[in-house]
């Protein structure tokens, strides 16, 4: 059908889904080109029809939010992490039972991540076209292919869950997938701190205390910037920039015209602005400068040993056919290597020890770190070739 343009017929809409107890969503927008992303389409599926929602022309879109975050109403979305994100930023809240599929395809053998139209093609035997990937959704009037292609990426998702739970229950793993889907429809995942991007620019571990306050003050400041500009915050001066400011602060706006990579515009623009920043964070009293959490600085004994982990996760995870990175990432591997030197494995919260991560995986890697042996064997002949066999700490296995 085509887009969904007055008030009028977004209510009948909304009506609708409100006698509904699921739907099937996807959103189309770009986020590149502004400090929040802009929404451009909200596709909806109820059983055989779709609905193309236009927010360019409709930017009140608070009923059709609230009819689908009811608690009643089940949203199936396929890798849908962002357009939850994005919802979140919207309206506050996201809905409150979701499927992900390529989430629910990980634990089915399908492969993690898969992507919409290879796995529908699995599952239904469908094949659809992937033209407008990478389509402008801000232009009007939208082209028929565009039509087509909006409609063809959320009309499948019911039937997609139908068959995946088929598969699941097969396999007794639909209640690990629920499990894992109840995590996206905590709001607490969704309100993201800005104030602790500085953390998060790549190569600030290495910074001194003094260079942390640096570049913090950088970071908030580029934020107010992007947000008065509307423009994506990397886009104003980029990581890179920041860091180096950081690592050796100019004393001068001449200094910052001597940084590789920096525009002679953005110094222009921007220099009396950073050199402000920099001059703030250099007069922070030395007890009140920002550290890098100890935590997130492993010793290089401790990065070996969640090396060795992950080895062994992959070949726990090859052996039950599960994507590795539904079960753990390095991150979590490292976090357990910490908890077992702090003494707090048992009393942890970790995903990784927890449930069915627990059952499949975490229990034995933390066996093996409280002294157990590991043995892999390899048999060329044989189906897993990897064989792996933990043994606990007084020799029996968890």
């Amino acid at each position: 059908m085509g887009l969904i343009t007055k008030e009028a017929d977004l209510n009948a809409l909304c009506d609708r889904l409100l006698q509904c107890t699921r739907c099937g969503i996807d959103l189309e927008f770009v986020p590149e080109r502004t400090y929040e992303p802009v929404l451009c389409l909200v596709q909806v599926a109820i059983e055989d029809s779709a609905y193309l929602v236009d927010p360019l022309a409709l930017p009140n879109l608070s009923r059709l939010w609230d009819a689908l975050n009811r608690e009643e109403m089940l949203v199936i979305l396929h890798a849908g992490s962002q357009d939850l994100d994005l919802i979140y930023s919207l309206c506050g809240n996201v809905p409150q039972q979701v499927f992900d599929t390529q989430i629910a395809a990980g634990f089915g053998g399908f492969g993690y991540p898969v992507g919409y139209g290879k796995l529908l093609n699995q599952l239904l035997g469908v094949s659809i076209a992937k033209t407008e990937s990478y389509t402008d959704w801000t232009t009007r009037p939208l082209s028929p292919s565009q039509i087509e292609y909006a409609t063809e990426d959320v009309l499948h998702l019911l039937p997609m869950y139908d068959k995946l739970c088929e598969v699941l229950r097969n396999v007794e793993r639909l209640e690990w997938v629920l499990e894992e889907c109840r995590r996206l429809s905590n709001v607490e995942r969704y309100q993201h701190d800005k104030a602790l991007d500085f953390l998060r620019v790549k190569g600030a571990s290495a910074l001194s205390r003094r260079g942390l306050a640096v570049l913090q003050a950088l970071c908030e400041w580029r934020n107010t910037e992007a947000r008065r500009v509307n423009r994506p915050t990397k886009s104003v001066v980029s990581d890179n920039t920041l860091l180096e400011l950081a690592r050796k602060p100019p004393k001068q706006i001449a200094d910052i015209q001597r940084i590789r990579g920096i525009r002679v515009d953005q110094v222009r623009q921007h220099g009396n602005q950073m050199m402000e920043a920099i001059e703030r964070a250099k007069l922070i009293a030395d007890e009140q400068l920002p550290s890098w959490p100890s935590s997130r600085v492993p010793a290089k004994k401790e990065v070996l040993l969640a090396d060795v982990l992950f080895a062994g996760l992959k070949v726990i995870t090859y052996d039950v056919d599960l994507a590795t990175e539904l079960v753990a990432t390095r991150d979590d591997l490292q976090a357990l290597v910490r908890l077992q030197r702090e003494g707090k494995v048992e009393t942890t919260t970790l995903p990784l020890m927890q449930g069915w991560r627990k059952e499949i995986a975490g229990a034995r890697l933390a066996s093996l770190l409280k002294g157990g042996a590991m043995r892999i064997s390899f048999k060329a002949q044989q189906d897993p070739p990897l064989i792996m066999e933990i043994e606990g700490e007084n020799g029996g296995r968890p």
